[in-house]
């Protein structure tokens, strides 16, 4: 939480787990990197399909990595760059402290579960996967009675069946940040904009965050037409915070209509997602608003290692990817065999990594800090360094 929420349930204490374990940059040593380039170039494969089969590391504590190979190009991509974090985690952090085999396999159930037996059989006590919906079932199906806890590189947003845990940030995740940063700064009173039914729902997550912050909001409003409704205007002049979901459009256009409809509160705050276009970041209504990134961070603690092993800037998915193998190093670092117990894993204090502060949470959720920009001239403008703590 940000400075002046004390009152907030989330108190600011000591980090465990990746604190001591990472720096602002990483120097692999030379064998390290060896490895890691070899992974990145030449891995070795199943068979003649080409999918991937390699094993990182000669710890004791065994962890999978399963990933799935998709159809689409940029799944295929991110999938790869998720894979690469990790192993450049491994590599630079915990070859002496885990061992993980990193099997690929296709889109079809039995091919996963196929996959998801191989890598029971060798004990694992973690499961990092690019799995997504229904292939689960097949994965649970291949642990049997065995309970161990999954990390999924899926959004909060998602559905996730028990002892699966999310682990992206999504832009409804960003404006729950966000409007607590609008808090901080003295907004009590909130109304959220949506484009459809769907992104209402979603923004009921937003306003149960608000009021657990101490904040009360109104109705969440769906635009028609673009439009805020005008039986929904009456409310306009109270709020001092305008959330605006990710669907909303032209959302400079759209306050500018409204506010000759029915003049803003003095003082009212806006807060965006990083969805915003060009037009709307140029557009003056949408100035000092408030917009949190999580992708800050990812250069200056594992880029140059990242391009080192593999050539190119460190992605976003490469971030995630690292960081998840991250947790599970400096889990096993302080824990051993008994790393993976959940509430170890959903510790409050959380853990450190290149996208930032983040802790899992009881129901699966993903929690992280984030960097604060403001819209200005047109372009995202650094405002406030993300908190040390949750």
């Amino acid at each position: 939480m940000r400075g002046g929420l004390a009152h907030l349930p989330l108190v600011a204490i000591t980090l465990v787990g990746l604190a001591g374990c990472q720096t602002d940059a990483l120097k692999p040593t030379e064998a390290d990197k060896a490895a890691a380039g070899g992974a990145a170039a030449t891995v070795a494969v199943a068979g003649n399909t080409g999918l991937y089969n390699q094993t990182l590391g000669a710890g004791p504590v065994r962890i999978g990595y399963l990933g799935v190979r998709r159809n689409d190009q940029p799944s295929r991509q991110a999938d790869s760059e998720y894979r690469d974090g990790a192993a450049l985690a491994v590599n630079s952090l915990g070859t002496e402290k885990v061992k993980l085999t990193m099997l690929e396999t296709q889109e079809k159930p039995e091919a996963i579960e196929a996959a998801a037996k191989s890598l029971a059989s060798q004990n694992i006590g973690l499961l990092i996967t690019t799995a997504r919906g229904p292939e689960f079932e097949a994965i649970k199906r291949s642990f049997g009675d065995r309970q161990i806890p999954v990390i999924s590189f899926q959004m909060n947003d998602v559905t996730l069946p028990p002892d699966v845990f999310s682990f992206v940030s999504s832009p409804v995740d960003g404006l729950v940040e966000g409007a607590s940063f609008a808090m901080a700064e003295g907004s009590t009173h909130a109304v959220i904009l949506a484009s459809s039914p769907a992104e209402k729902i979603e923004a009921e997550r937003i306003a149960r965050q608000i009021k657990a912050f101490g904040g009360s909001v109104e109705p969440i409003i769906e635009l028609a037409g673009g439009q805020v409704p005008a039986k929904q205007l009456a409310a306009w002049n109270k709020a001092d915070m305008v959330v605006l979901m990710p669907g909303v459009k032209t959302p400079g256009d759209l306050l500018k209509k409204t506010d000759l409809a029915k003049p803003p509160r003095p003082g009212r705050r806006i807060v965006a997602s990083t969805v915003l276009t060009g037009p709307d970041l140029s557009d003056p209504k949408m100035t000092g608003a408030i917009v949190c990134r999580y992708d800050q961070n990812i250069q200056a603690r594992i880029g140059k290692s990242y391009m080192t092993s593999y050539g190119m800037p460190a992605s976003t998915q490469a971030g995630y990817g690292f960081d998840a193998m991250a947790m599970a190093v400096g889990l096993v670092s302080n824990y051993g065999d008994d790393a993976f117990l959940v509430d170890r894993m959903t510790a409050p204090e959380g853990f450190s990594g290149s996208l930032g502060v983040f802790r899992l949470e009881e129901g699966g959720k993903v929690r992280r800090n984030c960097d604060i920009f403001k819209v200005a001239k047109g372009s995202y403008v650094f405002f406030q360094r993300a908190p040390a703590t949750l």
